[in-house]
């Protein structure tokens, strides 16, 4: 977290000298109000254009011209409608200043996140939450970390919250508006109202696709990018280095050879796809010399909130060493090309409220297969869930949980494809939660029941945008650890427009169970070899888990002889010490809700342990309550 921002908007009572002051800030702007830029920033990351009594400050990767962005400025003042401006290629959040009304935009998958909160009458808002909490000296929010622990993020993402009491974050996709001391949240993006025919996505998904790479490489200097074998990291990695080579210069990827990697044949694909361009600088990481995952526990990263990447720490700085002796300015991500390239599969639900009927059955019958079940129960789930809307079946769930009907996350029996057809993601309770922390959760799920909105009017295409913005938090929280290394990791699928370009494309076009990930395949069939779309596979990495604990069991399980969730009740310790037990012997039901409650253990110990201050005076700092 070493780059970030922050404002204050002022009210006619308030001295301007008494505002606090960021530890190594900038004023960007000060008539009025304030705006801060904290840390290493590069020029070519900051955008300012101001006319009359209206400025806006663009802060990220913006990847359009100047001329372009100064053009679309001073029509969105003409038309009273700024959010155009965060129709550019690229991912960025936007200021805008309009004489005494300040807008804050966020991006629509929410890696540019922001947030505010009130402070001595004094609106402030900046890019990390935890800034604000130091500010304010306020504690954790027992609702938010049950509702975390039971994993289900995205109630905390719909109810507007985050893990400290009195800071607000702007959801994904939406804008802040501060007038006369006045506070509005407002939706700007909605997914595309029409869909486009399966040729005009592709080539709308080429044309965006090719621009936040390309539009990357230009902006910055050396470049890295992930390359797993998988279609996602290959595609990036092979445009930038065609772009790259035009320029008489390298590509630099990184490939793990993990136990995993190399038996889902990851490593096979990674090494054809280097080879085919001679610009390629491959650094293949053997797994001798790659750390175990959940390696370097002691160095678990300070982050806005927690996340179970962050396990992976050890790993991370292996790969982050490697990018900063190699001078890279940049890393490519393919993160995100999951979550816009494909579908879970409750748009067969769609198809069935949209009266597709045949294809229905046709892609119903074709989940079946690849999961080796029943097409039957996944019709019959499907045709209950097309007559519900998004608040009726919440409140059925929540209903279904208060009664034991659902049933603990370690005796659940349904198939990956059953749970899936779904509005939305469940809480998942486990026998080391608490009856405290399990009727927090329940609290939360009925007061959100009640005025509940779905990102869509249909389950398949609310959760597609649930899961990019699920994505989006994760890779904000890596980006958060790897500025450290003053490395700018970007993820050009979580783009607005490669996302937008993406979701044009019918579900059942850009999901099937007959094709994998058909959309990008379509989209760049004349562009790269073909040779690297032959797969029809994802690789499978739960062996590299099950190793990374066994190696570091002795760690963990000294790690948790106390319990901060414990001490606040949320917990129990004692059932959590015997799951571990069960994990020892090879028993791993569970295992991704103990990585969830090991991670918010690890993050709260890190969080009452930080001595940095990121506020000048002193005396705004105070370690936070539990």
């Amino acid at each position: 977290m070493e780059r970030w921002f922050c404002g204050f908007v002022i009210q006619n009572n308030c001295f301007p000298e008494n505002l606090p002051k960021p530890v190594d800030g900038k004023l960007l702007w000060q008539e009025g109000n304030y705006l801060w830029l904290c840390g290493n920033w590069k020029k070519q990351q900051i955008i300012t254009i101001s006319e009359n009594l209206v400025r806006i400050a663009i802060i990220g990767s913006c990847l359009a011209p100047y001329e372009t962005v100064t053009k679309l400025f001073k029509n969105a003042i003409k038309e009273g409608d700024y959010s155009q401006l965060m129709r550019l290629p690229g991912s960025y959040n936007l200021i805008v200043q309009d004489k005494a009304d300040t807008y804050i935009f966020v991006d629509v998958a929410g890696i540019k996140s922001a947030f505010y909160a009130v402070y001595n009458s004094v609106v402030v808002y900046s890019s990390l939450a935890i800034t604000l909490q130091q500010l304010l000296k306020t504690g954790v929010d027992e609702s938010w970390l049950a509702t975390f622990l039971s994993g289900s993020p995205t109630l905390s993402l719909v109810q507007k919250r985050s893990p400290f009491c009195g800071v607000q974050p702007i959801p994904p996709g939406h804008y802040l508006h501060i007038s006369s001391g006045k506070l509005t949240c407002n939706r700007y993006w909605y997914k595309p109202q029409e869909y486009k025919s399966f040729s005009d996505a592709a080539e709308y998904l080429h044309e965006q696709l090719l621009t936040a790479v390309e539009g990357r490489i230009n902006l910055y200097g050396n470049i890295s990018s992930d390359l797993s074998g998988g279609f996602d990291s290959t595609t990036l990695a092979l445009i930038a280095s065609k772009t790259l080579a035009n320029q008489g210069k390298q590509l630099i990827t990184i490939t793990d050879k993990t136990f995993s990697a190399t038996q889902s044949s990851d490593v096979k694909y990674a090494q054809q796809a280097a080879s085919l361009y001679p610009n390629i600088n491959a650094v293949m990481i053997e797994d001798r010399e790659l750390p175990s995952e959940y390696a370097g526990l002691e160095s678990f990263p300070l982050t806005d909130a927690p996340d179970p990447l962050c396990l992976d720490m050890a790993r991370i700085n292996c790969r982050m060493e490697i990018m900063r002796s190699n001078g890279c300015q940049l890393h490519i991500s393919g993160q995100g090309g999951d979550e816009v390239l494909s579908s879970s599969h409750c748009y067969c639900v769609d198809l069935l409220k949209q009266l597709k009927l045949i294809t229905f059955l046709w892609h119903v019958y074709g989940w079946s297969r690849l999961g080796t079940c029943s097409a039957f129960p996944l019709i019959r789930k499907s045709i209950s869930l097309s007559f519900s809307s998004y608040r009726q079946w919440l409140i059925q769930k929540t209903k279904e949980i208060k009664n034991g009907e659902i049933l603990l996350k370690s005796f659940n029996s349904l198939t990956d494809s059953e749970e899936s057809l779904a509005w939305d993601f469940l809480p998942e309770f486990i026998g080391w939660h608490t009856k405290k922390s399990i009727n927090l959760v329940l609290e939360e799920l009925h007061k959100w029941a009640i005025v509940a909105t779905p990102f869509a009017n249909n389950p398949g295409e609310h959760q597609a945008i649930a899961d990019i913005q699920l994505n989006g938090a994760t890779i904000k929280a890596e980006q958060q650890v790897v500025d450290v290394y003053d490395v700018n990791l970007e993820s050009p699928y979580l783009d607005t427009l490669v996302i937008d370009a993406c979701l044009s494309a019918k579900p059942e076009e850009r999901t099937s169970p007959f094709a994998y990930k058909p959309l990008l395949i379509k989209a760049f069939q004349h562009d790269l070899p073909q040779s690297i779309f032959t797969r029809n596979s994802k690789g499978e990495y739960t062996a590299d888990e099950f190793i990374g604990f066994r190696k570091n069991r002795d760690t963990i399980k000294e790690v948790l002889k106390t319990s901060l969730l414990a001490d606040m009740g949320l917990v129990d310790i004692k059932t959590l010490q015997r799951a571990m037990q069960s994990f020892s012997m090879g028993l791993y039901g569970g295992m991704s809700l103990f990585n969830i409650t090991l991670t918010v253990e690890l993050w709260l110990r890190r969080l009452v342990q930080n001595n940095h201050s990121f506020w000048l005076q002193e005396d705004w700092y105070k370690q936070p309550k539990l």
